[in-house]
Parts: C-alpha cells; structure tokens; sequence
C-alpha cells in the first residue's frame, strides 16, 4: 500500500496483491516501530529466511553459519501479510498502516537520478492506476531516502550482531536477535526523541 501522497487510484481499489505475493524483507528499524506501534514481539510478525551469501543477508547464528534475513510473516490461510486486514471480499486494508515498513510506504515509487518514478510489475490496478501529477513525489522522495538509511544502519546492526555471534563459543538464538533488536538505538529513534524534546520545550 502507497504511503505518501493521493490516495491513489492502485490503492484505492485494494484487493491486497501486494501484501499476498511480495516477501516483504524488513530493517530493524521496521520491526523496532511494528513492536512497538503494534504492541506485539517480533516472534509474531517476522521470521527468518535462510538466504545466500551472495545475496547479502544478514544475521547469522553460528560462527561461519548461513546468513538469514528478516520477513513479514504470512497467514497460510490468506496468503497475506500477518498485518493485512481483509474487510470485504475483494477488498483489504493494512492493519499496521501507521507503523507499516517504510518500503511499503514508498511502494509503488523507486528512484532514480533522482527523480521519483513508478517501479515496473506494481502488482495492482492498471496501466493509468498511479500518476505522478497527483503524488507527493518530495514525500516518496524523503521516505526512500530514509529507507535507504535505514538499509545501511541495517547492514551496520547486522554486522555488529554477526562480529558477536563469531567471538562467541555457543550459537546464538532467534530469541537472541530479538532481544538485539528490541534493545538496539536507531536514528529512527533518536529523531523520535527529538521531535519529544521540541514539543515539550
């Protein structure tokens, strides 16, 4: 679902496609603001996917072990996203909107040059669906910014967790990488507390 801008034309007539057939890959900080705007544990909305080397992944549990990523989990039932809601046939709404990882809040826009474009294959509505004429291309444009910033502090986390796991005599846990995750300090929430400061001054 778009996050910035119009409610444009692919979003208004939801049927949830994107929320059903895209494996959604998640930084820290998107399971940092699920958690908590969501009041829910990680166990219950990620889990991890083994993935390649060469794909870049990230957290391993044993020294020399295979990397896994962090995902959205799927019902078996649905298909969809644990957070997608289903509120008429045909039609879904996500459940964590406000909280919602920023790629979903860029979705269906990528960058490039620097100017903000339509990503080919959106998955929904049709050929007229998304018009940058009635989008908030400077929105899109800081909320990809932002993922990307938020990719590489990932990548800085993920490095940081790995060092530990490889200087350690005993593999670690998922519960591990969570309570890493729960406890670990992102620019996200350094933001928060200084939008707090500013508004109570």
């Amino acid at each position: 679902m778009n996050g910035s801008g119009a409610n444009l034309a692919g979003c208004a007539s939801c049927e949830g496609r994107c929320c059903r057939e895209y494996n959604v890959h998640v930084t820290i900080a998107d399971v940092r603001r699920l958690a908590a705007g969501m009041a829910l544990h990680p166990r219950e909305f990620v889990y991890l996917k083994e993935g390649k080397e060469e794909d870049n992944s990230d957290f391993r549990f044993k020294p020399g072990g295979p990397l896994h990523d962090l995902h959205l989990l799927h019902r078996p039932v649905t298909k969809g996203c644990v957070f997608l809601m289903e509120i008429a046939p045909g039609k879904a709404r996500c459940g964590a909107y406000v909280h919602r990882p920023i790629v979903c809040a860029t979705f269906p826009t990528s960058l490039a040059q620097g100017s903000v474009g339509i990503r080919e294959k959106t998955l929904c509505g049709g050929p007229d669906s998304w018009n940058l004429a009635t989008m908030d291309l400077p929105a899109y444009r800081r909320d990809i910014a932002r993922n990307r910033a938020a990719w590489s502090e990932h990548l800085r986390m993920a490095r940081e967790w790995n060092a530990r796991v490889d200087a350690s005599a005993r593999p670690a846990t998922e519960e591990q990488l969570y309570d890493f995750i729960l406890a670990a300090e992102t620019s996200e929430d350094a933001e928060q507390a200084d939008r707090s400061a500013q508004a109570s001054s």
